[in-house]
């Protein structure tokens, strides 16, 4: 069994709403991400997909202390990432990076694709002048800009091109993690594929371990080992990439499944699910099993209790009182 790399045990991430109060008196918070647990391996990419606000995003800054999670537990090769203090957390960053959503929004303008992509040798004493800028031209051509490229500005560049600047940025310290968040959703779909395959490509060559967050499955199943699925805070369901697509077990589940466009006529034709309603707000979420508002299989123990997480057998988990 492959080693673990990373551990997320009940993981909360709260944000206290200013002005306003729950049933209970007390300031109302936003559950972003409420009682998460989940382990991920090294070299593998795992998915975390779900509809937008189920706290894909926020699992991924929480880990990496962007945020600072309101409580649980992210241990890194055993070492427990929420306890460290500024000191040993800055050299941890080495370990663990992130590619951002926005090409655009995650590049400074003033400085070039040198300085950006120097910027973490700088921080982390690499080297001479002279080595740091020898190593960004090597980082550059391995995610296919020319090195000629150095002094030019994230403006000058294409979206694709300014991912590929961002992809660089995150692997120049060797990390053995990195949290891709929707790397690709800004993209032209022609774009899209090329920027995955980069990836892909960089995962396998230098053992990197990925944390994929997507709302695409498409790009989901193409790229991922497993996959998670997130509903308004908690995890629905887990399995191996191949198992959850074939044999899909939560309501949820199935209902994002069977929204894929099907490309071709010999692929299976799933049954299109429908879901009524929208999201609930993530300050008052209802009791019981948090997605029987819109769960076509509701019955009365939905609504009262909230489902556990049970192991179907082979790594597949799934928290609904009918798995």
């Amino acid at each position: 069994m492959a080693e673990k790399l990373l551990e997320i045990n009940n993981l909360r991430q709260y944000f206290p709403v200013k002005g306003l109060k729950g049933a209970d008196g007390k300031p109302a918070v936003v559950k972003a991400v409420d009682d998460v647990t989940f382990d991920i391996y090294k070299g593998e990419v795992l998915g975390l997909v779900g509809e937008s606000g189920c706290g894909k995003t926020t699992i991924g800054r929480s880990i990496l202390r962007l945020i600072e999670p309101t409580d649980g537990e992210v241990l890194f090769n055993g070492i427990d990432v929420l306890k460290l203090k500024s000191e040993a957390m800055r050299k941890l960053r080495q370990e663990m990076q992130i590619v951002f959503q926005d090409p655009y929004g995650c590049l400074d303008p003033r400085k070039t694709v040198g300085q950006l992509i120097s910027r973490p040798l700088e921080l982390h004493r690499y080297g001479t002048k002279e080595e740091i800028r020898k190593r960004t031209k090597e980082l550059m051509e391995l995610v296919g800009l020319r090195p000629e490229y150095y002094g030019r500005y994230p403006h000058e560049f294409s979206g694709g091109q300014r991912q590929r600047i961002g992809i660089a940025r995150a692997i120049a310290l060797n990390p053995q993690f990195v949290v891709c968040d929707e790397p690709v959703s800004a993209l032209d779909v022609s774009i899209q594929a090329q920027v995955i395959n980069l990836m892909k490509d960089l995962q396998e060559k230098f053992d990197l371990t990925y944390l994929f967050i997507s709302h695409d499955l498409r790009v989901v199943r193409y790229i991922c080992d497993r996959v998670i699925v997130m509903y308004l805070g908690r995890i629905m369901e887990i399995a191996d990439s191949d198992e959850l697509y074939a044999r899909p077990v939560h309501p949820y589940t199935k209902a994002l499944l069977s929204a894929i466009p099907e490309v071709t006529k010999e692929r299976r034709v799933r049954e299109r699910v429908r879901l009524q309603g929208d999201v609930p707000s993530p300050i008052n979420i209802p009791g019981g099993c948090r997605f029987h508002t819109r769960c076509p299989q509701c019955q009365e123990i939905c609504k009262t209790t909230e489902p556990p997480i049970k192991d179907l057998g082979d790594g597949h988990l799934c928290a609904c009182h009918f798995a």
